[in-house]
């Protein structure tokens, strides 16, 4: 017996239970929710949003809940989702996505699958709109390498930064700040990089690509890496500004702790994450 097809939602968690429920609840408004699934995968929460979850979504059939035991990070969270998601149905879309994003937008199944028919996409990025900053976060690059001389310093900035950490904070981290550039083109267009909060995979990637975030990174480049493998083996990225999500950008970060800690967690994590990305490049 074939099993059912289904457009697939696989939604991070990290200990913000409002922003997950508010996700996921946009989600199951959308039209055609029957034919949706979702799995939540809880990467180690350390309060009680787990289980607040659980609670919530128990008697829902079309929500599937994944806890992990530790934080294993954006690429191997969303690879456990969608193997999930795999095993239990013939997936027609996924849709890799934070918590903390809204979806009202009630016709994006439709306007997806439109899309695929025109283009066959391998990877649809929608127009990701920051609610508080008032910014467009879509597409993050229009180079789909970056430049090897650019990845270098990242990773020697960084592998300095963090072995004189203290010094650093002190001098330069207080007022350090993520990079908000807002996108000023909203033209459609192919084969940009997308911004990962949102990522629409089809079949056309999922049957070529069956691990979609490899190599894993804990945080960071996830992007860069599957825009690499997609310009090297053809497939087709689209940015889709028809389609847009709300985004509420960083709340899981932020639940890690005070701006110190945060900064640090954020270094560290684009050192690991640029090893992994130079090597991919320049092997």
């Amino acid at each position: 017996m074939s099993k059912q097809e289904y457009f697939t939602f696989v939604v991070l968690h990290y200990n913000c239970f409002e922003e997950t429920k508010a996700c996921v609840d946009s989600i199951m408004e959308l039209e055609q929710r029957e034919q949706i699934r979702v799995v939540i995968v809880d990467n180690a929460s350390v309060n009680d949003s787990w289980q607040r979850l659980q609670q919530t979504y128990q008697d829902n059939e079309q929500v599937h809940l994944l806890h992990n035991d530790d934080n294993i990070g954006f690429s191997a969270g969303n690879n456990r989702g969608y193997e999930y998601a795999r095993a239990h149905w013939d997936v027609e879309f996924v849709v890799f996505a934070n918590n903390d994003l809204l979806f009202e937008d009630r016709e994006l199944l439709r306007k997806v699958r439109r899309e695929y028919k025109k283009s066959r996409f391998g990877v649809l990025s929608p127009d990701i709109f920051h609610t508080t900053l008032k910014i467009h976060q879509s597409p993050m690059d229009e180079r789909m390498v970056l430049p090897v001389w650019g990845v270098r310093k990242t990773i020697v900035f960084n592998r300095l930064a963090l072995w004189m950490y203290p010094v650093f904070y002190a001098l330069y981290g207080r007022n350090m700040e993520e990079t908000k550039a807002s996108v000023s083109d909203l033209a459609y267009r192919k084969n940009v990089v997308p911004m990962g909060a949102c990522l629409i995979c089809s079949k056309t990637l999922m049957e070529r690509k069956p691990v979609i975030f490899s190599p894993e990174t804990h945080f960071y480049y996830e992007e860069y890496i599957l825009s690499y493998w997609c310009q090297k083996n053809g497939v087709d990225i689209v940015f889709q500004p028809e389609i847009q999500v709300l985004h509420n950008h960083g709340m899981a970060t932020k639940s890690l702790g005070d701006r110190k800690g945060v900064t640090k967690f954020r270094m560290k994590n684009i050192l690991q994450a640029a090893k992994v990305y130079y090597k991919l490049i320049t092997s």
